[in-house]
Order: C-alpha cells, then sequence, then structure tokens
C-alpha cells in the first residue's frame, strides 16, 4: 500500500471513531478489542485497508491522547451538572405562516405564559413545534388557528443538565449524552440547549431510564 493509501485508511478511521461516541468511550477505557474492532469497521463501512492497516490506524488514534481527553473532559463536564426533570409536557406542532407568527407575538406578551414552568419554541423552515407544560395546553391551544395546528403530542418529560461555566465549554457532552441515552434504548424527541442548559425531550415512559443513565454519567469519577 502506498503512503497516501496508508493515510487515507487512517484518515478514514479517525473520522468513524470521532463519529461514534461508544468507540472512544471504550478506547478510553480499555475495554474494547482492537483487532475486533478493525475487523468490524472492515467489514461494516467497506474500508480498503488491511486489517493490519486498520489496527494501526486505531492504535495511533489512542496515543494521540485526544480520546483520552476528551472522555476524562466530559465526564468532568457532566459530574459537576445539575441534573432535574419535569413530566406533564405536551408538544404543539404548528405550521407556519404570516398569521401563526402574528399569534406567536401575542403569546409571548401574555403575562400569564411568563408563568408557565415550561415554555419552548423550536422553528424550523416549514414548521415550528412548540414546548409546554400541560398545565398551560389549553390556554395556547385556544390561540393557535386550527389551520396551523398538525398535532399535539402529550405524555411528555422534559430532562434538564445545569452545566458550569467550563462543563459548558467541554467538548462532546451532546453526543455522550445522546449515545448514552440511545444505549438505553430511549428515543430523544428534541434537544434544546442555551448556556448553561441543555434540556432533553423524551417520552414520560422513558423518562426514568434516560434519568437513570445521565445520572451515572454524572456520578462517574465525581
Amino acid at each position: 500500500m502506498t503512503k497516501d493509501g496508508r493515510v487515507s485508511i487512517t484518515k478514514r478511521v479517525w473520522a468513524l471513531i470521532d463519529e461514534d461516541p461508544s468507540f472512544r468511550k471504550d478506547l478510553a477505557r480499555g475495554v474494547i478489542n482492537v483487532s475486533g474492532l478493525a475487523e468490524y469497521l472492515r467489514k461494516a463501512y467497506k474500508l480498503d485497508g488491511s486489517l493490519d492497516a486498520v489496527v494501526s490506524a486505531i492504535r495511533r488514534y489512542e496515543r494521540s491522547g485526544d480520546v483520552v481527553n476528551l472522555d476524562a473532559g466530559v465526564r468532568k463536564a457532566l459530574s459537576d451538572a445539575v441534573v432535574t426533570t419535569k413530566n406533564r409536557v405536551s408538544a404543539i406542532r404548528l405550521k407556519n405562516s404570516s398569521n401563526l407568527y402574528k399569534r406567536l407575538a401575542e403569546v409571548l406578551k401574555d403575562p400569564e405564559f411568563y408563568k408557565s414552568e415550561i415554555f419552548r419554541l423550536f422553528k424550523s423552515r416549514n414548521e415550528t413545534l412548540v414546548m409546554i407544560d400541560s398545565e398551560s395546553l389549553s390556554r395556547a391551544n385556544d390561540l393557535f388557528p386550527d389551520a396551523n395546528v398538525a398535532s399535539v403530542t402529550s405524555g411528555i418529560a422534559e430532562l434538564t443538565l445545569a452545566l458550569t461555566p467550563s462543563g459548558w465549554a467541554a467538548k462532546g457532552v451532546m453526543a455522550r449524552l445522546a449515545n448514552e441515552i440511545a444505549n438505553d434504548g430511549v428515543n430523544i424527541i428534541a434537544v434544546i440547549s442555551a448556556e448553561p442548559r441543555i434540556s432533553i425531550f423524551v417520552k414520560e415512559d422513558d423518562l426514568a431510564k434516560a434519568h437513570d443513565a445521565v445520572l451515572s454519567l454524572t456520578r462517574t469519577h465525581k
């Protein structure tokens, strides 16, 4: 294999490891079989390099120190976080229109909504998602035209982490959280982050599993 080929394989392997937090976590802990991981990567991603070349790339990734430093930074960020939960959250999915924007402006001016425990807006090109506590749901529904309401979903919970300034600056926190929650079979409905908080929305039935997954991270090396 040419030198350029070795470089290409190394970059590809490193990129695959970077994309999967579970690979980085297991490498940092020294609990993964490198040859087994190399064989998996070759087959799953149809890598052209030999098994030895992929093993070599993984070994260089380990020695780079990035995997250990990244994992340690994430563990520290999460161990210092304060975790809270809130159930009885509802999601209103709205079709965007000029009329809707006028109604949203009215909602934001309504002092009653400032008292709501939860009021989150996610705007995309075609839709706006409103996450609101169920106590305020009926009032919110009255303000939006039926033509704009695509769906209303209840039975949602919010899991929030309040990070320290250094924790907020740490790389890989969101990926680690998503990976750990997904490993417990929990689907994330939505995520919103604004310094210093990360709010993760899941089904109420999944809240206990998501909460335990996050707590297992906050207790690590505390």
